[in-house]
């Protein structure tokens, strides 16, 4: 049986601005439509996913409510969240501007998301360096850290 290992993964996001509503979910605001593939050609770096409002879902029935792009992830078996982070913002620093005129264009919302992956090991380290904290100010950017933690079964004694 193979032991899984802790890891993290970090990944920038540009989401559709809007409301959550009941019985219906999370609704994009009407001027926070984008396409992602003009947001690829803005920043002029490849996403590792995309979504665009009123497209059939990937996976499930009926249609995305809203757009999304995410982009720089950075897979690492490190649990430093603030060097991890400083990874994925390292493809970003000189696009600040970029990012600017996104969100004057398009109603959005900007994430910066750590995602640890607990295996019966320690837990992460957050921090987040002035560096970060300036990237965030500068462009309106959430922090999120999303922990998944496994306990996985410890083999029998025989």
């Amino acid at each position: 049986m193979k032991k899984e290992r802790t890891a993290m993964y970090s990944e920038f996001i540009i989401q559709s601005n809007g409301t959550i509503k009941e019985n219906i979910g999370f609704v994009a605001n009407p001027n926070s439509t984008f396409d992602p593939d003009e947001i690829t050609k803005m920043l002029n770096i490849i996403p590792n996913n995309t979504m665009k409002l009123g497209e059939e879902r990937k996976k499930g029935k009926g249609l995305y409510p809203f757009s999304t792009w995410s982009g720089c992830r950075k897979d690492t078996p490190r649990l430093e969240v603030e060097k991890q982070i400083m990874s994925s913002i390292n493809q970003l620093k000189d696009k600040i501007s970029i990012l600017k005129e996104i969100k004057k264009k398009y109603d959005v919302n900007f994430y910066m998301k750590s995602v640890p992956s607990i295996f019966n090991e320690g837990a992460p380290y957050v921090h987040y360096n002035q560096k970060i904290i300036d990237f965030c100010y500068q462009t309106g950017t959430e922090l999120g850290v999303h922990l998944y933690v496994f306990d996985t079964p410890k083999e029998e004694s025989r």
